[in-house]
């Protein structure tokens, strides 16, 4: 199994902020996601994303880039210092992006995030994407569940979750960073969560490889948009 990281600290937690810290003072991809621009077409009318766990900022400056509202999160200080000195050296050319720090475990701070976030996607008169691609599979179950009851309690009804993310038959596939936290997420076990538990209706659904292929790993893939009933 080849690992392109060399291991930053082999002590620290691979779920856990420093981690992650670690990972982006040496790995940088900026090149947008494939999935980034399958959701680029499916929403022409240039939603309000809210991109969380957006690591380098490669999807969110995509969107950015084609006139999409976009809010960048994720818990790594690496990660938002990095994308905060981009912005500033960008001379404000990407207007519609900003970036903040905040832990998916943190229910205060999260709750209060969306809120603010959905308020001002109301303002402009756009309905808000949650984006989370290579989220869902990056955190433990309980922090899935608290993400997806607060999505359910605050997201205004027509709002949407977009997500990608490692399956079940991923998980004896080959990975370029053996080093990553995964956990394998059954996709239709999630469907059912998602429908019964959170009250979103399934608009798309796909599963399968030859969705994201990186330096010859070919990961098995869930893809799914939800609408918030």
């Amino acid at each position: 199994m080849q690992n392109a990281l060399k291991n930053p600290n082999s002590k620290l937690k691979k779920d856990n902020a420093e981690y992650w810290d670690e990972f982006y003072k040496n790995v940088l991809i900026q090149e947008e996601s494939t999935f980034c621009k399958y959701i680029k077409t499916f929403f022409e009318d240039s939603p309000f994303i809210l991109d969380l766990g957006c690591g380098s900022g490669r999807d969110s400056y995509a969107f950015a880039r084609e006139g999409f509202k976009v809010v960048g999160v994720d818990r790594s200080r690496e990660a938002i210092k990095f994308n905060q000195e981009l912005n500033g050296k960008l001379n404000k050319s990407v207007v519609n992006i900003e970036f903040f720090r905040v832990d998916l475990n943190d229910e205060k701070a999260l709750r209060e995030l969306i809120i603010t976030q959905k308020n001002k996607a109301e303002v402009e008169g756009k309905r808000i994407v949650i984006y989370l691609r290579f989220v869902l599979h990056s955190i433990n179950k309980l922090t899935e569940q608290l993400l997806l009851s607060i999505l359910s309690d605050e997201l205004p009804k027509g709002s949407y979750l977009a997500a990608e993310f490692r399956t079940t038959e991923d998980e004896m596939r080959n990975k370029v960073y053996g080093d990553h936290f995964r956990r394998f997420i059954s996709a239709e076990d999630l469907l059912g969560d998602l429908r019964d538990k959170y009250k979103f209706k399934q608009i798309l659904f796909t599963k399968g490889t030859g969705l994201s292929i990186y330096k010859g790993e070919d990961p098995y893939l869930g893809r799914i948009i939800v609408e918030k009933n």
